[in-house]
């Protein structure tokens, strides 16, 4: 069996000149010592950083040296490219490229530069734009990048210029491989629609809380209008996890008759070609519902292109849900540095071990997925008759 690779190895892959790399001696020990750092304490702060590496020297002068070194913005640069160009060379045309937004809080925080401040100091935060990649019906995924921003840098426009800045540079390196998935959970409703009218993404998302007015042949309509007319020629029993609420105080395992069709459509502010993809949902307790999901992809005539779209698009957020778990295991907020450009290569560093960790431990898979084809296991709230779960936690 072919031994697995150390952080020190993987520091070496992304240092090298085939990816385009020339951090010079002293910058890849210094990605080196970082990658093994955070690695070894599950931790951002370079207090630990500085710990777990056992130099036998002072604390002092190591921790001293990492953050000379860390604020260095040729190298957040073109680490940051070497690990995008890394993880590029795996996307194919049908790859997802999730697009995900976080918060990155530093509570009572004041001198970190470029931090928004308010009333509020638990407002305070930097935002985080994640570029996932993961196959269709793969249990794996990987980072592509992590751009870091606040409305106090220069230069600042808006947050959907800056989401859009990162998707472009993602497709740049990707030479436009992959399906952009966008988390509606993440993104407000005017970023959202700022990405759909952009001409040149190929993307998919759902419109849930969206108002947007499309084009069906010469008719003006809204989509959730549209969604509720189409016809759903396909369909399939499905089983979806809903999180506890009120009145059923567990988690609950929720039966799901979709009915899944598809139509063209074009967008009035451009001529671009679309699809509207209708999901209509039945349920004995919850009622009937219908949800649409707008697309670039337009060849969805066949019944395995379509619902292979909609089972890709539904597992999206059991990706996002396990990077979240292995990116807050290292605690992200607890960074402690001054400056932004320190923060942008951290975060980075951050991004290179979860590439690592995803590329290399087999514990990092998707294991858990809200939407499956057959019921979930456990001590579960069931809106069907399941036998063999213990009475009272079946649903009547």
């Amino acid at each position: 069996m072919q031994n697995r690779p150390t952080p020190q190895d993987f520091a070496q892959l992304l240092c090298s000149p085939a990816l385009g790399a020339n951090f010079g001696r002293v910058g890849g020990k210094f990605v080196s010592n970082m990658l093994v750092g955070i690695h070894r304490t599950q931790s951002v702060n370079l207090t630990n950083i500085a710990k777990g590496l056992h130099e036998g020297i002072r604390l002092h002068a190591t921790h001293k040296r990492l953050s000379r070194n860390l604020d260095d913005i040729e190298l957040a640069h073109s680490l940051s490219d070497a690990l995008l160009k890394l993880g590029a060379a795996r996307v194919q045309a049908d790859t997802r490229l999730i697009v995900h937004v976080h918060e990155l809080k530093k509570k009572y925080a004041c001198k970190i530069e470029y931090l928004p401040h308010s009333d509020n100091d638990t407002s305070a935060c930097f935002k985080v734009c994640e570029i996932l990649a993961s196959d269709p019906g793969a249990d794996t995924y990987f980072p592509l990048l992590a751009s870091v921003w606040s409305e106090q840098v220069p230069d600042y426009q808006s947050d959907a210029d800056e989401i859009k800045k990162a998707l472009r540079r993602v497709l740049k390196a990707t030479n436009n491989r992959g399906l952009l998935y966008i988390d509606d959970r993440s993104i407000p409703e005017e970023l959202l629609k700022s990405i759909i009218l952009e001409p040149d993404f190929n993307f998919i998302a759902i419109l849930n809380n969206t108002d947007l007015d499309v084009l069906y042949g010469r008719e003006c309509i809204s989509a959730a209008t549209l969604s509720e007319r189409a016809d759903t020629q396909y369909g399939k029993m499905m089983f979806k996890l809903t999180p506890e609420t009120a009145s059923v105080p567990c988690l609950s395992d929720l039966d799901l008759f979709l009915h899944v069709g598809c139509v063209n459509i074009r967008l009035p502010m451009n001529a671009r070609r679309l699809s509207l993809i209708a999901i209509k949902s039945k349920n004995r307790l919850s009622g009937e519902s219908s949800v649409p999901i707008i697309t670039s992809a337009t060849k969805l005539r066949s019944r395995k292109a379509l619902m292979g779209l909609v089972d890709a698009f539904l597992s999206m957020h059991d990706v996002i849900e396990v990077h979240r778990a292995l990116r807050d295991s290292f605690d992200p907020s607890g960074f402690r540095v001054l400056t932004y450009h320190r923060l942008q290569l951290l975060m980075t560093l951050l991004q290179a071990v979860i590439y690592y960790e995803t590329s290399t431990r087999d514990e990092v898979a998707i294991e858990n997925h809200q939407f499956s084809t057959t019921p979930h296991d456990g001590a579960l709230y069931r809106t069907y008759y399941h036998p063999e779960q213990q009475a009272g936690l079946t649903g009547v």
